[in-house]
């Protein structure tokens, strides 16, 4: 984010950090006067049970898993698939690398591809 940030900028931090960030690029904060806002944690506890029992077990909240991951490929094709992904070519923008030990796809998600 930090690097991607216009100068004068604002970064806003949604999570559960704790204690320290190492390698945190302080260097570039500086450098470009960016802002950064502490937004809290999510309050997870206050919606978890609901979510849980009314939406997620009776199939009504859509996990979006489907829209997340585009493609599925063999742990082999990963030379070519970071080169591939870097330059944005067949759609790629989120993968499941496929091991040996990988059940098959579930219902709705991609097939094996093959890079072209």
């Amino acid at each position: 984010m930090i690097k991607c940030v216009k100068k004068f900028g604002t970064i806003s931090i949604i999570a559960d950090y704790a204690g320290y960030a190492n390698h945190f690029l302080i260097g570039g904060v500086m450098e470009k006067g960016i802002r950064l806002i502490g937004c809290g944690q999510a309050p997870t506890q206050k919606y978890w049970k609901d979510l849980l029992e009314n939406y997620l077990r009776k199939g009504k909240l859509d996990t979006v898993m489907d829209m997340i991951v585009t493609h599925r490929f063999t742990l082999e094709d990963m030379p070519l698939l970071y080169q591939r992904f870097d330059e944005k070519d067949q759609g790629i923008v989120k993968t499941f690398i496929e091991t040996r030990f990988s059940a098959p796809p579930a219902k709705g998600m991609p097939l094996l591809s093959k890079l072209v």
